[in-house]
């Protein structure tokens, strides 16, 4: 697992909340403390949309909603002049860009044993953290999985600009 402390709190909150730069991530879950806890289940209730978009969904593996459909929401939440008590953010990468990320491990896991790659934020005391988390449908005895998220997140953050610490 890695644990990142964010160093440029404003920056990174921009990026989050009103760039782009998080937009391709699913949205696992949401919680957000201000005078009331607001709680965001990211898994799509297909029986809201029309056959159409039902017939998108399945045929493109969305189970979740992405972020960047979300984040208006969760943006309208913590706008103002007070800074949320706390918030919890779970992003989780797409099947599709998880599959392409294991290619890079030489087919020694396949993109079946992988329940999900994880991004956790979390603000509260006034910081905001960052862990990542992979979650397996079988046992694997390496962390062959944990240290190639780790390095993409690591990545990731260095080629958007996101300024952090290890803690």
């Amino acid at each position: 697992m890695l644990a990142l402390k964010i160093t440029d709190q404003k920056d990174f909150t921009n990026k989050l909340f009103l760039g782009e730069t998080f937009d391709a991530f699913w949205l696992n879950q949401a919680e957000i403390i201000t005078s009331n806890i607001f709680s965001i289940d990211g898994r799509l209730q297909t029986d809201f949309f029309d056959n159409d978009e039902q017939e998108f969904l399945v045929s493109s593996h969305r189970t979740f909603s992405l972020w960047k459909e979300v984040k208006p929401f969760c943006y309208s939440v913590i706008k103002g002049k007070r800074a949320p008590l706390a918030f919890k953010l779970v992003l989780q990468f797409s099947p599709n860009k998880a599959a392409a990320l294991l290619q890079r491990l030489s087919g020694s896991i396949s993109p079946e044993q992988v329940t999900g790659l994880y991004l956790n934020l979390q603000y509260k005391n006034k910081a905001i953290f960052c862990t990542t988390g992979t979650s397996m449908k079988t046992f694997l005895p390496g962390k062959e999985l944990d240290h190639l998220w780790e390095q993409y997140v690591a990545d990731f953050f260095h080629r958007n600009g996101l300024s952090v610490e290890e803690v």
